[in-house]
């Protein structure tokens, strides 16, 4: 269960067994079912493939979330539903990740652009809005530059960074690794993923990233390093297009104000990690005036302390604002 700035690794399998509950005979088993009102069913996408849709229903035009490195759909069980009175709302999981396909190959942002573009293509639906966390902004991106009329409005969840131009700084101190009774059970390895992180990760997608033993002892992250590391370079290897998105955006942003917001195991009083804030706050502003310059037509929102989960960190700002960009009218 790993913490940085683009993305909390968090998550284990949906409907495996965990432990079992005071009373329950020796050796009986508990199933673990996913309490969020969605339907969930598979897209082949390649031989071999197949892709996670979540699907909420709801009424109106299709909003499609895209979960950041490291999380599955389920990320958004809780914050996806606020909008199926106005909109029809999925969310896929990448390849690589949760339920979706785990192949050896095809993690560059252009297969990952292609995976959500034949999900779409399958679904029939011909345009949607989109939603994307984190390393998502980079299919948001290219999606609306290579496919500009599926693409309706777009919405990056501190998701509107240069890779290409500007990585994300290096060098955080990993927190420490869960000891013998934060790995003991599904209910710890939650707790101490969430203490760990400042990020109230819904248990769906904690389940359906990391492994746990069938009495529900916390075994490690079910998806490689590797698999991230192919995405995240990828997403260095090229700038995103933004000139080439020429529809409406929201840009909401978090914005550190503090070491312990990103790094909670770090001591208020230990100054020797104060270099890391100055620079990741530089950071922050320089993705900020990159996707200004380049895409003026789009509304940015800050959010400082809101963590970069800023959709739980602050889901009804959140929210709010992501009801008044996309159900405003079209100019």
């Amino acid at each position: 269960m790993s913490l940085g700035l683009v993305g909390v690794a968090a998550g284990c399998g949906r409907g495996k067994p965990i432990e079992a509950a005071p009373g329950t005979p020796p050796g009986a088993t508990v199933m673990w079912h996913d309490p969020s009102a969605h339907a969930v069913k598979f897209v082949t996408v390649a031989q071999g493939v197949r892709i996670e849709v979540l699907d909420w229903g709801g009424n109106g035009e299709p909003l499609v979330f895209l979960n950041g490195l490291g999380n599955t759909a389920h990320i958004f069980d809780d914050f996806a539903p606020r909008f199926t009175d106005r909109f029809h709302v999925l969310a896929l999981t990448r390849r690589g990740w949760g339920a979706s396909s785990h192949p050896p190959q095809g993690y560059s942002i252009p297969v990952l652009v292609e995976d959500v573009h034949a999900v779409l293509d399958s679904l029939h639906i011909a345009q949607a809005d989109f939603a994307g966390h984190s390393i998502a902004g980079q299919e948001l991106t290219w999606l609306a530059a290579e496919y500009p009329s599926l693409v309706g409005r777009l919405v990056y969840l501190d998701a509107g960074f240069d890779y290409h131009t500007h990585p994300v700084p290096v060098g955080f101190p990993d927190p420490p690794a869960p000891g013998t009774a934060d790995s003991a059970s599904v209910d710890a390895a939650l707790a101490y993923s969430r203490r760990s992180s400042n990020v109230a990760t819904p248990e769906g997608d904690f389940r359906a990233t990391e492994r746990f033993s069938p009495a529900g002892r916390f075994l490690g992250d079910a998806t490689p390093p590797g698999i991230s590391d192919s995405v995240f370079e990828s997403a260095k290897a090229t700038a995103p297009p933004y000139v080439r998105v020429h529809g409406p955006v929201l840009a909401i942003y978090n914005y550190p104000e503090n070491v312990q917001q990103l790094l909670p195991w770090i001591a208020p009083g230990d100054a020797s990690r104060a270099a890391w804030l100055d620079s990741i706050q530089t950071w922050y502003r320089v993705q900020r005036r990159t996707l200004v310059h380049a895409v003026p037509q789009a509304t940015v929102v800050v959010l400082p302390g809101a963590s970069h989960y800023v959709f739980l960190g602050r889901p009804d700002t959140v929210a709010s604002a992501m009801r008044a960009f996309l159900l405003a009218p079209q100019k």
